[in-house]
């Protein structure tokens, strides 16, 4: 582990996309408790991925859990690649001191990561009566508490790195975008809110790259009514299944509670990011 330093400088296009990558291939190939440790957290994600994808798609048919085999693979090598792409971000917040693991809060938020993909196959295959709903509540529910999880090991146990300050709203945003529209899929909520949930993860995303080609950089990590907005979904989500569950007027419940819950909060959080943009120092 490195002494106290300066964090990395701000990199943005492919220019710094290069950079990065070369900087984190630099340092995967000079340190190994660093590569045993990426080693571990990839093997852990592509059991995981494979044996949870390839479990749903064989109820299913074998060409089903062929494809699902073959598509967790792409996926795993996807999120696979972000993790190594932070090596260099691996820096203790806020004193700046690069360590060599990964750690439990990045490695559950890649987790996270990687069960969107069978957790929407779960949604989307043509599984018997309300089987895929059932699978779909019964490892949701838990994945999506993981949020919770690794905010509480980085704040409490470590380690609170740069990286997790920038992967944990990603991974949030990939997450519970992909819980709506299996959510929608399963009968849990109406398209209206399953698109008012992925806009209010995915948009911010999405406008990245227009904030830093204007060569503004704000602070990547959560807001204050970004996180009460996550709440307030995670809350319309659980009482809409039971809602589901019981074959209650999930459509009724969804205007109660979704417009002024999640709508709500999320008119609050715009104006935060909007509000972050314009303080935010250009470079």
């Amino acid at each position: 582990m490195d002494g106290a330093g300066t964090a990395p400088p701000a990199r943005s296009g492919v220019g710094g996309l290069v950079a990065l990558y070369a900087e984190a291939f630099g340092l995967l190939r000079t340190r190994p408790a660093l590569r045993r440790s990426l080693a571990r957290w990839l093997t852990g994600g592509l059991v995981f991925i494979e044996a949870y994808a390839i479990g749903i798609a064989q109820l299913v048919s074998a060409r089903a859990a062929l494809l699902a085999a073959l598509g967790a693979a792409l996926w795993w090598i996807f999120i696979g690649l972000v993790l190594v792409g932070g090596a260099p971000l691996l820096r203790i917040f806020p004193d700046g001191r690069r360590i060599d693991y990964y750690g439990w809060p990045n490695g559950l938020t890649a987790l996270r990561a990687w069960s969107c993909m069978p957790l929407l196959l779960t949604a989307a295959l043509p599984l018997q009566g309300d089987l895929g709903f059932a699978l779909w509540c019964a490892m949701g529910g838990p994945l999506a508490l993981l949020d919770a999880v690794d905010g509480i090991i980085a704040r409490r146990v470590g380690p609170l790195t740069e990286l997790g300050r920038a992967l944990d709203p990603a991974g949030d945003a990939l997450f519970f975008a992909t819980a709506a529209i299996g959510g929608a899929l399963v009968g849990i909520l109406p398209w209206w809110l399953c698109g008012l949930i992925v806009l209010r993860y995915i948009g911010p995303l999405l406008a990245t790259p227009v904030v830093f080609l204007s060569h503004r950089r704000p602070e990547l990590s959560h807001t204050h009514w970004g996180r009460r907005n996550t709440i307030a979904v995670g809350w319309v989500f659980f009482i809409l299944m039971w809602v589901r569950l019981f074959h209650g007027p999930v459509g009724v419940v969804a205007v109660i509670l979704g417009v002024p819950l999640v709508g709500g909060t999320l008119v609050l959080y715009v104006a935060d990011l909007v509000q972050r943009t314009r303080e935010a120092p250009v470079v």
